[in-house]
């Protein structure tokens, strides 16, 4: 379920079911950075569409707190632009955006509600407790184990203090996970959570990878399917465009992303499809 708080009041809406899933996320968390696709640029050496940064993270990240100090408490890539958010030596939230071509700060912004603040006003909203907490375009998502013993994501606009969405599932990510396994043993390599549904990327006991989707309203799977090249196929298909060490990888039904440090000291964005392992 959806819940908009408007006016103080919470209105409450359907959630269209069965949407993509685009981002994951790493294995026992349901963090939600939720971080987006970048932008894609063509490599004339390959014919592939890569994204590739001058400024690596660290580099990046260097040159935020310089330009605001304090300390790094999250961090995104996006359309060439690397976000921090920094818990400044001013006690506020900032919101700092780096060119990863240029290595020039574009956005600096002071947050009115820091995480801190905004985490009070979700559980004000949603008691229970906090499991993880993402920040993504000025809003705080903070995932709360609630004292009703259901899942639930409240996001907080960063600047008006005001929650401005709540997602409610009657099954816990815990529970849909043991559901998911019993319908394919394994391992989850990364799980998401989007419009009441649940998604897994599971390396099964044969070897492959699967896709499994559960509704969280239900509890029912409602799409399982066999990826025809793995996670572990797919990185070596990325690291054949570009060399190096892989930072991250997500999974979404369109593509494995995986973030590269090259021997070039250059970070490549590679998007892989695990249906034809070819670049996409």
């Amino acid at each position: 379920m959806i819940g908009k708080v408007l006016a103080g009041k919470a209105v409450v809406a359907k959630a269209v079911g069965g949407a993509t899933i685009g981002t994951a996320i790493a294995l026992g968390s349901m963090t939600s950075a939720f971080a987006s696709d970048g932008q894609h640029i063509t490599s004339t050496k390959a014919s592939a569409h890569t994204e590739a940064a001058t400024y690596t993270q660290a580099q990046a990240k260097a040159i935020a707190l310089k330009n605001c100090g304090g300390t790094v408490q999250s961090v995104s890539f996006e359309n060439n632009a690397y976000t921090f958010l920094i818990h400044g030596q001013d006690n506020q939230d900032h919101d700092v955006k780096v060119n990863a071509h240029s290595g020039k700060v574009v956005k600096v912004e002071k947050l009115s509600f820091s995480r801190s603040e905004a985490q009070a006003v979700a559980l004000k909203n949603c008691g229970g407790t906090v499991k993880s907490v993402g920040f993504n375009d000025g809003v705080y998502t903070f995932l709360i184990h609630g004292k009703d013993s259901r899942d639930h994501h409240v996001k907080v606009n960063a600047q008006s203090g005001k929650v401005i969405q709540i997602q409610s599932a009657a099954f816990t990510k815990a529970q849909v996970q043991s559901i998911v396994l019993k319908n394919c043993s394994g391992t989850i390599q990364s799980s998401s959570y989007a419009n009441e549904v649940y998604t897994f990327l599971i390396h099964g006991k044969d070897n492959k990878d699967h896709h499994v989707k559960v509704n969280a309203e239900t509890g029912k799977v409602i799409k399982a399917e066999v990826v025809k090249f793995t996670q572990e196929q797919a990185k070596q298909a990325a690291l054949q465009q570009h060399k190096g060490t892989v930072q991250s990888v997500s999974f979404s039904e369109q593509a494995y992303t995986f973030v590269i440090k090259g021997t070039d000291n250059v970070q490549h964005t590679v998007k892989i499809s695990p249906q034809t392992g070819k670049v996409c």
